[in-house]
């Protein structure tokens, strides 16, 4: 069995999922392939540490899971040495970089004809970005882009290539359908329902710190609670969160499904296992975000009142303008407590 501690970026995630039965041999594969702050030459050890452990079991020798997990390690095998070590003449790359999820608007545009000269201009790009803001190199990650010829004028972009600030590689993400349907490559987020927050309804909770999306707190809302019989891996679970998209209509309180690769502000270009950074909230809720606490003590109370919210949120509603969340939450509850009778 894998270190959880290593792969899973959540503390909390990684010792609910110690403490509970084992997880099966694909679903360890998928752990380590999801892992953001772990390197391709890290995943590979990991993988390989993992094969050596399913050969010695019997049962496990010649399954499809073990076969999958050999052609995982093939393909990370080939990737390294394709970017690190080759090219081909046929292929393109532009970089781009990222700080929190935002892309660098200022960055040279560029066209290489080998990666090792785009993984180092991203290097170079994330320091002289570092300095300018004032920020640790840690807030950002590259992206290096993979094109490929398809005859003599048309080039297609074949990879994202995820790369952390020492231009170490994260995750190769394909970009084309073809690629992305038969996993061409894809050495990255794959299945992972195996994930779940073990918080009970009205848990605040907040991201990691990550140069993949700007800070983030929200409230976790789910079908079954923790502790609870029914409770499993990959939960039905929703995350309420300030939303500044649709405040029109939905007051600026968003809610998003967390057992789908939800990625509220990744890049929008590319999807991670969101799940993965969040941890329960520290510390005292800023002013302006006090109404999720608040909130979270009503849904501990009374969870029917997520459904009030998500008709709130549908379109051609009318609803009367709340100038504040605060409101809202509050104007919810005499709802709630109006809908069953004052019996909260």
């Amino acid at each position: 069995m894998i270190e959880f501690k290593r792969w899973i970026d959540s503390p909390d995630i990684a010792s609910w999922l110690s403490a509970g039965p084992p997880l099966d041999l694909a679903e360890q594969t998928n752990c380590i392939l999801s892992a953001p702050h772990r390197t391709l030459e890290e995943k590979l050890e990991g993988l390989r540490g993992l094969r050596e452990e399913a050969q010695s079991l019997p049962h496990l020798r010649e399954s499809k899971a073990l076969e999958a997990l050999e052609k995982r390690i093939d393909m990370g095998e080939t990737l390294e040495e394709i970017i690190y070590h080759g090219g081909g003449l046929r292929n393109r790359y532009e970089a781009d970089i990222f700080c929190h999820g935002r892309k660098e608007e200022f960055l040279k545009k560029r066209i290489f004809t080998s990666p090792m000269a785009g993984i180092d201009f991203i290097k170079e790009q994330i320091k002289e970005a570092a300095d300018r803001y004032e920020l640790a190199p840690e807030c950002f990650f590259g992206v290096l882009g993979k094109f490929y010829r398809r005859g003599t004028r048309y080039f297609e972009r074949e990879w994202n290539i995820i790369l952390n600030p020492e231009g170490k590689i994260l995750y190769c993400l394909p970009e084309t359908a073809e690629a992305a349907a038969g996993r061409d490559y894809w050495f990255g987020p794959m299945d992972y329902h195996y994930m779940s927050l073990p918080y009970p309804s009205g848990t605040v909770v907040e991201t990691i710190s990550t140069p993949f999306f700007p800070t983030i707190r929200g409230m976790v809302v789910s079908r079954v609670e923790p502790g609870e019989g029914e409770f499993l891996r990959g939960e039905e679970q929703w995350l309420v969160y300030p939303d500044g998209f649709y405040e029109s209509r939905s007051m600026g309180i968003g809610v998003t499904p967390l057992n789908d690769y939800t990625s509220i502000t990744f890049g929008g270009e590319f999807v991670l296992p969101f799940v993965q950074f969040l941890r329960r909230q520290e510390g005292k809720l800023p002013k302006s975000e006090e109404w999720l606490g608040e909130l979270g003590e009503l849904i501990r109370r009374d969870k029917s009142c997520l459904a009030e919210i998500l008709r709130d949120r549908q379109p051609g509603n009318v609803q009367e303008v709340y100038d504040k969340r605060r409101e809202y939450v509050r104007k919810l509850q005499e709802r709630c407590e109006k809908k069953r009778g004052g019996s909260l």
